[in-house]
Protein backbone atom coordinates (compact mmCIF):
# COMPACT_ATOMS: atom_id res chain seq x y z
CA UNK A 1 0.00 0.00 0.00
CA UNK A 2 1.37 3.83 -0.87
CA UNK A 3 -0.56 4.82 2.08
CA UNK A 4 -1.08 3.54 5.72
CA UNK A 5 -4.74 3.25 6.75
CA UNK A 6 -6.78 2.95 9.76
CA UNK A 7 -8.98 -0.22 9.95
CA UNK A 8 -12.51 0.61 12.03
CA UNK A 9 -15.26 -1.70 13.00
CA UNK A 10 -18.74 -0.81 12.72
CA UNK A 11 -21.32 -2.88 15.00
CA UNK A 12 -24.66 -2.22 13.68
CA UNK A 13 -27.55 -3.15 16.22
CA UNK A 14 -25.88 -5.69 17.78
CA UNK A 15 -27.84 -7.51 19.86
CA UNK A 16 -25.78 -9.81 22.39
CA UNK A 17 -23.29 -8.06 24.59
CA UNK A 18 -20.96 -11.26 24.84
CA UNK A 19 -20.64 -10.46 20.77
CA UNK A 20 -19.37 -7.26 20.93
CA UNK A 21 -17.05 -8.12 23.94
CA UNK A 22 -15.62 -11.19 21.61
CA UNK A 23 -15.23 -8.44 18.96
CA UNK A 24 -12.90 -6.24 21.06
CA UNK A 25 -10.64 -8.88 21.89
CA UNK A 26 -10.42 -10.05 18.20
CA UNK A 27 -9.52 -6.40 17.22
CA UNK A 28 -6.63 -6.58 19.70
CA UNK A 29 -5.79 -9.49 17.54
CA UNK A 30 -5.81 -8.22 14.64
CA UNK A 31 -4.08 -4.46 15.52
CA UNK A 32 -7.18 -2.42 15.68
CA UNK A 33 -8.27 0.04 17.98
CA UNK A 34 -11.09 1.49 17.06
CA UNK A 35 -15.14 0.04 17.69
CA UNK A 36 -17.79 2.31 16.35
CA UNK A 37 -21.36 1.16 17.08
CA UNK A 38 -24.39 2.21 15.55
CA UNK A 39 -27.91 1.75 17.42
CA UNK A 40 -26.93 -1.04 19.59
CA UNK A 41 -29.76 -3.15 21.06
CA UNK A 42 -28.04 -4.80 24.05
CA UNK A 43 -26.09 -3.24 27.36
CA UNK A 44 -22.44 -3.89 27.90
CA UNK A 45 -21.67 -5.13 31.01
CA UNK A 46 -19.69 -7.34 32.69
CA UNK A 47 -20.24 -10.33 30.43
CA UNK A 48 -18.79 -8.27 27.63
CA UNK A 49 -15.66 -7.29 29.64
CA UNK A 50 -15.58 -11.42 30.35
CA UNK A 51 -15.87 -12.18 26.54
CA UNK A 52 -12.73 -9.65 25.55
CA UNK A 53 -10.49 -10.74 28.04
CA UNK A 54 -7.14 -9.78 26.91
CA UNK A 55 -8.50 -7.14 24.45
CA UNK A 56 -10.38 -4.58 26.09
CA UNK A 57 -9.26 -1.72 24.46
CA UNK A 58 -11.64 -1.56 21.59
CA UNK A 59 -14.66 -1.80 24.18
CA UNK A 60 -13.58 0.38 26.56
CA UNK A 61 -12.42 3.30 23.65
CA UNK A 62 -15.87 2.61 21.97
CA UNK A 63 -17.96 4.80 19.91
CA UNK A 64 -21.72 4.77 20.35
CA UNK A 65 -24.16 6.60 17.38
CA UNK A 66 -27.98 6.15 17.77
CA UNK A 67 -28.51 6.22 13.25
CA UNK A 68 -26.34 6.18 10.30
CA UNK A 69 -26.89 10.10 10.28
CA UNK A 70 -24.84 10.64 13.28
CA UNK A 71 -22.37 8.26 11.99
CA UNK A 72 -21.84 10.09 8.70
CA UNK A 73 -21.65 13.62 10.42
CA UNK A 74 -19.12 12.06 13.01
CA UNK A 75 -16.97 9.66 11.36
CA UNK A 76 -14.28 10.34 8.64
CA UNK A 77 -14.20 10.00 5.18
CA UNK A 78 -14.26 6.34 4.51
CA UNK A 79 -14.15 3.63 2.51
CA UNK A 80 -17.27 1.24 3.72
CA UNK A 81 -17.28 -2.00 3.27
CA UNK A 82 -20.18 -3.71 4.56
CA UNK A 83 -20.48 -7.61 5.10
CA UNK A 84 -23.47 -9.59 4.58
CA UNK A 85 -24.13 -13.43 3.64
CA UNK A 86 -27.11 -12.34 1.28
CA UNK A 87 -26.92 -12.09 -2.18
CA UNK A 88 -29.80 -10.41 -4.10
CA UNK A 89 -31.48 -7.68 -5.74
CA UNK A 90 -29.61 -4.69 -5.15
CA UNK A 91 -26.68 -6.41 -3.03
CA UNK A 92 -23.72 -6.65 -5.28
CA UNK A 93 -22.10 -9.09 -3.40
CA UNK A 94 -18.50 -10.26 -3.96
CA UNK A 95 -15.53 -12.40 -2.02
CA UNK A 96 -13.83 -10.44 0.24
CA UNK A 97 -10.47 -11.11 -1.25
CA UNK A 98 -11.68 -9.57 -4.61
CA UNK A 99 -13.17 -6.63 -2.63
CA UNK A 100 -9.54 -6.26 -1.38
CA UNK A 101 -7.69 -6.42 -4.11
CA UNK A 102 -9.92 -4.04 -5.96
CA UNK A 103 -9.49 -1.61 -3.44
CA UNK A 104 -5.56 -1.84 -3.14
CA UNK A 105 -5.33 -1.29 -6.99
CA UNK A 106 -8.02 1.06 -8.39
CA UNK A 107 -9.24 2.83 -5.48
CA UNK A 108 -8.03 6.65 -5.84
CA UNK A 109 -7.27 7.17 -2.00
CA UNK A 110 -4.49 4.49 -1.83
CA UNK A 111 -2.70 4.93 -5.32
CA UNK A 112 -0.99 8.16 -4.13
CA UNK A 113 1.81 8.36 -1.26
CA UNK A 114 0.41 9.94 1.88
CA UNK A 115 1.71 9.80 5.62
CA UNK A 116 -1.48 10.41 6.55
CA UNK A 117 -3.51 7.33 7.19
CA UNK A 118 -7.03 6.71 5.39
CA UNK A 119 -9.92 5.08 7.17
CA UNK A 120 -11.44 1.67 6.01
CA UNK A 121 -14.72 0.94 8.03
CA UNK A 122 -15.65 -2.78 8.21
CA UNK A 123 -19.40 -3.12 8.48
CA UNK A 124 -21.62 -5.90 10.29
CA UNK A 125 -25.01 -6.07 10.89
CA UNK A 126 -26.98 -7.86 13.68
CA UNK A 127 -26.75 -11.61 14.62
CA UNK A 128 -30.64 -12.17 13.84
CA UNK A 129 -30.82 -11.23 10.23
CA UNK A 130 -27.26 -9.32 9.36
CA UNK A 131 -27.66 -6.15 7.45
CA UNK A 132 -30.78 -4.58 5.71
CA UNK A 133 -30.79 -3.14 2.56
CA UNK A 134 -31.07 0.29 3.82
CA UNK A 135 -27.54 0.04 5.31
CA UNK A 136 -26.10 -1.25 2.60
CA UNK A 137 -26.53 2.57 0.86
CA UNK A 138 -24.08 3.66 3.36
CA UNK A 139 -21.51 1.04 2.19
CA UNK A 140 -19.14 1.71 -0.77
CA UNK A 141 -18.92 -2.12 -1.37
CA UNK A 142 -20.26 -5.84 -0.07
CA UNK A 143 -18.40 -8.81 0.45
CA UNK A 144 -19.23 -12.09 1.63
CA UNK A 145 -16.33 -14.37 3.81
CA UNK A 146 -15.91 -17.88 2.85
CA UNK A 147 -17.12 -20.52 3.81
CA UNK A 148 -16.62 -24.44 2.41
CA UNK A 149 -19.34 -26.19 4.71
CA UNK A 150 -23.27 -26.22 4.59
CA UNK A 151 -23.81 -23.46 7.12
CA UNK A 152 -22.75 -20.04 5.80
CA UNK A 153 -23.70 -18.55 8.87
CA UNK A 154 -21.08 -16.95 11.09
CA UNK A 155 -21.54 -15.65 14.39
CA UNK A 156 -20.44 -11.87 14.46
CA UNK A 157 -17.37 -12.23 16.40
CA UNK A 158 -15.92 -14.79 14.33
CA UNK A 159 -16.77 -12.42 11.28
CA UNK A 160 -14.96 -9.75 12.64
CA UNK A 161 -11.75 -11.62 13.34
CA UNK A 162 -12.07 -13.34 9.91
CA UNK A 163 -12.53 -9.67 8.24
CA UNK A 164 -9.61 -8.13 9.66
CA UNK A 165 -7.83 -11.41 8.80
CA UNK A 166 -8.37 -10.95 5.35
CA UNK A 167 -8.05 -7.60 5.47
CA UNK A 168 -4.51 -8.28 6.89
CA UNK A 169 -3.88 -10.64 4.93
CA UNK A 170 -4.34 -8.69 1.76
CA UNK A 171 -2.64 -5.40 2.76
CA UNK A 172 0.01 -6.22 5.43
CA UNK A 173 0.26 -4.83 8.76
CA UNK A 174 3.03 -5.00 11.38
CA UNK A 175 2.83 -9.00 12.13
CA UNK A 176 2.87 -9.94 16.56
CA UNK A 177 6.37 -11.14 17.57
CA UNK A 178 6.09 -14.20 19.80
CA UNK A 179 8.65 -14.70 22.47
CA UNK A 180 8.70 -18.23 21.44
CA UNK A 181 8.14 -18.30 17.42
CA UNK A 182 11.91 -18.64 16.31
CA UNK A 183 12.13 -20.48 13.50
CA UNK A 184 11.99 -24.42 14.27
CA UNK A 185 14.89 -26.60 13.74
CA UNK A 186 15.50 -30.48 14.10
CA UNK A 187 16.97 -31.47 17.16
CA UNK A 188 20.61 -31.28 17.01
CA UNK A 189 23.44 -31.97 19.81
CA UNK A 190 21.59 -34.09 22.11
CA UNK A 191 24.10 -34.78 24.16
CA UNK A 192 25.31 -38.62 24.21
CA UNK A 193 23.74 -39.52 20.75
CA UNK A 194 24.89 -38.86 16.94
CA UNK A 195 21.74 -40.24 15.05
CA UNK A 196 23.85 -39.40 11.50
CA UNK A 197 27.09 -41.33 12.59
CA UNK A 198 24.79 -44.20 14.04
CA UNK A 199 22.84 -44.34 10.91
CA UNK A 200 26.23 -44.53 8.95
CA UNK A 201 27.92 -47.03 11.01
CA UNK A 202 24.61 -49.34 10.79
CA UNK A 203 24.81 -48.99 7.11
CA UNK A 204 28.25 -50.15 6.94
CA UNK A 205 27.88 -53.06 8.82
CA UNK A 206 25.18 -54.17 6.89
CA UNK A 207 28.53 -54.19 3.69
CA UNK A 208 27.24 -51.42 1.86
CA UNK A 209 30.59 -49.56 0.35
CA UNK A 210 30.32 -45.71 1.33
CA UNK A 211 33.43 -44.96 0.23
CA UNK A 212 32.70 -43.86 -3.42
CA UNK A 213 32.06 -40.42 -4.00
CA UNK A 214 28.35 -41.08 -5.35
CA UNK A 215 26.01 -38.09 -4.33
CA UNK A 216 23.19 -40.70 -3.73
CA UNK A 217 23.96 -44.12 -1.84
CA UNK A 218 22.14 -46.04 0.83
CA UNK A 219 23.61 -43.35 3.67
CA UNK A 220 22.12 -40.49 1.60
CA UNK A 221 18.90 -41.62 0.85
CA UNK A 222 18.18 -43.13 4.65
CA UNK A 223 19.53 -39.86 5.66
CA UNK A 224 16.60 -37.91 4.28
CA UNK A 225 13.97 -40.23 4.96
CA UNK A 226 14.91 -40.59 8.52
CA UNK A 227 16.98 -37.63 9.69
CA UNK A 228 15.82 -34.47 7.69
CA UNK A 229 12.01 -34.81 8.28
CA UNK A 230 12.43 -32.75 11.44
CA UNK A 231 12.39 -35.76 13.89
CA UNK A 232 11.61 -34.67 17.79
CA UNK A 233 14.39 -35.47 20.28
CA UNK A 234 12.32 -38.65 21.31
CA UNK A 235 11.94 -40.20 18.16
CA UNK A 236 15.77 -39.76 17.74
CA UNK A 237 16.58 -41.00 20.67
CA UNK A 238 14.48 -44.35 19.47
CA UNK A 239 15.92 -44.44 16.28
CA UNK A 240 19.60 -44.38 17.68
CA UNK A 241 18.81 -47.08 20.10
CA UNK A 242 16.98 -49.45 16.73
CA UNK A 243 20.45 -48.60 14.97
CA UNK A 244 22.60 -49.14 17.70
CA UNK A 245 21.22 -52.73 18.55
CA UNK A 246 20.71 -53.39 15.32
CA UNK A 247 24.53 -52.92 14.31
CA UNK A 248 25.26 -54.96 17.89
CA UNK A 249 23.45 -57.98 16.32
CA UNK A 250 25.21 -57.70 13.10
CA UNK A 251 28.73 -57.66 14.77
CA UNK A 252 27.30 -60.39 16.92
CA UNK A 253 26.78 -62.58 13.49
CA UNK A 254 29.74 -61.81 12.20
CA UNK A 255 31.75 -62.53 15.38
CA UNK A 256 29.78 -66.54 15.52
CA UNK A 257 30.28 -66.76 11.74
CA UNK A 258 34.09 -66.08 11.99
CA UNK A 259 34.68 -68.54 14.59
CA UNK A 260 32.87 -71.11 13.49
CA UNK A 261 35.68 -70.91 10.66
Amino acid sequence: MKRPFEVRIVLVRTIYERNVGATSRAMSNMGCEKLVMIDPKCELTYEAQQAAATGQNGLQNRTTYKSWDEFMANEPESIKIAFTARDGKGRQVRDIDDVLSDIKENSPQFQHESDEPYTVHLIFGPEDWGLAGEDLEYANFCACLPTFGANWSLNLAQATLLGMFSLRKAWGGDRTKLDGGKKRRAPQGIQGIDPEQTLKTFIEEMGFDLTKQRKINAFTVLRRMLLQNTPTKKELVILETVLQQATRKIREWKEFKNRER
